[in-house]
């Protein structure tokens, strides 16, 4: 009779348990994350734990009003933290109209000084609504809303490169829990071979929307993600997704999601990430 008593004492400690369990992961804190369709550019929002909003990139200026009002319907109301990964007009372009249409906390940059006016415009705006302005580099890490930000590169200036703004641009580290989102902005194989071995992460932002030079079958081994997002715009005038990465992302057997066929939309707890919505896996 006692051995029953202490059986059935152990199997409802056991159930309490895994019901307190059960309880504390349906209500962790979600992290939510978008791949904006911005057309032939790139721009990516984050949702952090705590409720602050991350957006990496603007996508280029003729679709900067869509842009912000698609933030505006997924309740950004405020960007705590706006990433500028690198200064082409595909990625800045819409930066003027965000900061135009939302308060922003803090803007981190690249360093990477092209003298182009559409960056010269978008200083002057920064200067002129004062907003804090931080160059970061490899090393340099922060906390935002419950999620760790780890910057990887620029590690050092590269010139004379195939594109010296690719190749010294903002790549980053997203990590809430167990789960990761390596940001690699349009990272060319110059700027990866400075910065190699990549971390494991468990979505990859694609570098250079899909170009053969900036995501490879070498950096996939590497980076081992389970989901890629590529962004890009049909029938664009560069051949993105050059068809070397796609066989590499269908080696490896890596689910994709293109921004080509709308805003590619996660979510995650910190254990495991959903596809919100539905779309056939590429």
């Amino acid at each position: 009779m006692k051995r029953r008593r202490i059986f059935a004492f152990t199997i409802c400690a056991a159930l309490l348990a895994l019901s307190a369990a059960i309880a504390t992961s349906a209500g962790a804190p979600l992290m939510r994350y978008y791949g904006v369709d911005v057309g032939q550019g790139d721009c990516s929002l984050f949702i952090l734990p705590g409720g602050e909003t991350m957006v990496i990139d603007a996508g280029p200026e003729k679709n900067a009003r869509r842009t912000a009002r698609y933030l505006k319907s997924c309740g950004v109301r405020k960007i705590d933290l706006l990433v500028a990964t690198h200064p082409h007009e595909d990625h800045i372009g819409g930066m003027r109209a965000l900061l135009s249409a939302f308060p922003v906390g803090m803007i981190w940059d690249s360093g990477f000084s092209w003298g182009s006016h559409i960056q010269e415009k978008f200083y002057r705006e920064i200067k002129k609504r004062n907003i804090p302005f931080k160059t970061v580099g490899r090393g340099y890490a922060a906390k935002l809303g419950g999620a760790e930000l780890r910057v990887l590169a620029p590690a050092r200036r590269l010139k004379n490169t195939r594109s010296d703004p690719n190749n010294n641009c903002v790549v980053m580290l997203v990590t809430y829990g167990k789960i990761s989102f390596l940001m690699t902005g349009d990272m060319e194989r110059e700027e990866y071979a400075s910065i190699r071995p990549l971390p494991r992460a468990t979505v990859l932002k694609a570098a250079h929307h899909g170009s053969s030079n900036g995501t490879s079958a070498r950096l996939l081994r590497e980076v081992s993600p389970e989901i890629i997002v590529i962004s890009y715009a049909k029938e664009n005038d560069y051949g993105y997704p050059h068809r070397e990465t796609v066989a590499a992302i269908r080696q490896a057997g890596v689910r994709r999601f293109d921004t080509a066929d709308g805003a590619v939309k996660l979510r995650t707890d910190g254990t495991s990430v959903i596809f919100d919505g539905k779309r056939e896996v590429k």
